[in-house]
């Protein structure tokens, strides 16, 4: 099982997520659970990382494991921020929904802001 763990920051925006764990579909390279998790994921913080609008880091990236955790994100970047999370955890929300075995969602409070001047 993959197990997703967002932390929210006071603007309701994700400031740290942990997932860990394959969800056990199918095999190692063919695993079309694994494979949709990967791409939503990958291109999340691909879309953050080409933006200079938003300090973040990977903590501790492993086979089987990612931690992201975000410091920072600049008010002229902060509409486009809210829309790259509420893709990521629609899309997150909608294969734990197909997959409820595969896939689940544990969310909590990240401390403190994210955007400058908010």
């Amino acid at each position: 099982m993959i197990r997703v763990s967002v932390a929210l920051s006071e603007e309701g925006v994700i400031g740290e997520l942990v997932a860990e764990g394959h969800a056990g579909f199918g095999l190692q390279g063919e695993d079309i659970v694994c494979s949709a998790f990967t791409v939503l994921l990958r291109t999340f913080a691909r879309t953050i990382e080409a933006s200079p609008g938003v300090a973040w880091k990977v903590e501790g990236d492993a086979p089987g494991r990612f931690h992201l955790a975000v410091t920072d994100v600049a008010s002229s970047t902060a509409g486009s921020y809210r829309g790259w999370c509420e893709f990521l955890l629609r899309g997150l929300e909608d294969l734990s929904g197909d997959e409820p075995r595969r896939v689940q969602i544990s969310y909590g409070i990240h401390s403190g802001r994210l955007f400058h001047g908010s």
